[in-house]
């Protein structure tokens, strides 16, 4: 069986460039405006959710995070967003960031799937 590789490493490579950020959700993290990556929402070693922002040109990560605190709803009208903003206060928060180009962008989106193959975080769950 082959291993998938993505952007010439595999997830378990990947897996072992969490970073986390400091503050969580309570600050706006001005150092990842343009960087696209992966993000993850945990609760001390609980992943609860995995995500991904693919948009360098229009804030990247750190307008991805944002979205789930700032005032208005409409970055948190699925299931996800609710519970993100709902525990918002105690979320640890990690990235891996792929880049700041298209090509990151595409590279984020695969480790994403990748890592929702392996974790099966209970919030990326579907919801009907």
């Amino acid at each position: 069986m082959t291993r998938q590789l993505i952007a010439g490493k595999t997830a378990a490579e990947w897996n072992g460039k969490w970073q986390t950020l400091e503050g969580g959700l309570s600050r706006s993290h001005d150092e990842l405006k343009g960087e696209v990556g992966v993000f993850r929402f945990r609760r001390k070693t609980e992943v609860l959710y995995i995500g991904c922002a693919r948009e360098y040109a229009k804030g990247g990560l750190r307008k991805r995070l944002f979205d789930f605190i700032r005032p208005g709803d409409s970055g948190r009208k699925h299931y996800a967003g609710q519970k993100i903003f709902e525990h918002r206060e105690t979320l640890e928060v990690d990235v891996i960031v792929t880049g700041s180009d298209y090509k990151a962008g595409w590279t984020a989106q695969s480790l994403k799937a990748a890592l929702l193959k392996q974790k099966k975080p209970a919030w990326n769950a579907t919801r009907t």
